[in-house]
């Protein structure tokens, strides 16, 4: 769907509307944070972000904008992640120390984490009791303690 006014982002919305068009805006974990600026949609469409700054796009939000009924969809990215887990949640814990240490993200699940796919980081794991695979999911890391997110 092509629109020839420029279509502005505006705010959240707290439900999904019945009516209307909706439009996805594809964004990695990175992209998600970045709340202003032009962007395009999946279908190609240019979009501007003009959102407030009060947080971070997640998968699954609903964008309101300044045409009437007229909304885009948060779909988060699939990333190149690097899973990690042990039978020891100790071991899991301690793993999670070492990566927030390094100020790497981390998404935290109950019996494993997640973080990006880099090599040095995978080396530093070989040095602990966890196993890891490589794997392509949505990536949504944990928000720093001192975040102004």
């Amino acid at each position: 769907m092509r629109m020839n006014k420029q279509i502005v982002v505006t705010d959240w919305i707290k439900e999904k509307p019945r009516l209307g068009s909706f439009l996805k805006l594809t964004l990695s974990s990175d992209e998600r944070r970045i709340l202003r600026g032009k962007r395009f949609t999946d279908c190609d469409q240019e979009i501007i972000l003009q959102l407030p700054r009060k947080g971070k796009l997640n998968d699954g939000d609903i964008l309101s904008t300044n045409k009437s009924n007229f909304y885009i969809v948060i779909v988060a990215k699939k990333e190149n992640l690097v899973e990690i887990s042990s039978n020891s949640k100790i071991e899991l814990i301690k793993t999670a120390y070492h990566l927030g240490n390094r100020h790497v993200e981390v998404e935290i699940e109950e019996d494993f984490l997640l973080t990006k796919s880099d090599y040095v980081i995978e080396n530093m794991l070989k040095n602990f009791n966890v196993d890891f695979v490589n794997t392509h999911k949505k990536f949504s890391p944990e928000r720093g303690a001192h975040s102004h997110e």
